[in-house]
């Protein structure tokens, strides 16, 4: 996986499987959402944004993008107990409806860590160029 610096990050981008998954299109998701303790989850910082991304084959909800927000609070990753994972605190608007993979693969955005990477741990990362080239297509 590629290297991470403030720089270059466009946003960070949060994983889920469908499985569980309650998330309703045009809802809110407020949420502490576990993150693997390294180098990635040290640079999340409040105000960042982030993108939730829901996995799977499809048939229970649409595998891609299902929200754009903001970090509220960034993990604590240092001070934590052995065996205990670092959670980040997001508030995410969820869209109306979410931007199928499939969308995002017809308009040419194919070079995303998750679709390349799909069962990398969170966090996932967008670089700066990846945001500018997915905002158009997202609501």
């Amino acid at each position: 996986m590629p290297t991470v610096t403030r720089s270059d990050l466009g946003a960070w981008l949060l994983k889920r499987a469908p499985a569980g998954w309650d998330g309703v299109p045009g809802g809110r998701l407020v949420d502490d959402w576990c993150v693997v303790r390294g180098y990635r989850s040290r640079l999340i910082a409040a105000g960042d944004p982030v993108l939730v991304w829901v996995s799977g084959d499809g048939r229970r909800v649409p595998r891609g993008l299902w929200g754009l927000g903001q970090v509220v609070r960034a993990p604590e990753v240092d001070d934590l107990p052995p065996g205990r994972q670092p959670a980040v605190r997001v508030d995410v608007p969820l869209f109306a409806e979410p931007v199928p993979a499939a969308d995002l693969l017809a308009a040419g955005v194919d070079d995303l860590e998750v679709q390349r990477l799909p069962v990398g741990a969170n966090p996932s990362f967008v670089s700066v160029g990846q945001a500018a080239r997915l905002r158009p297509l997202l609501p």
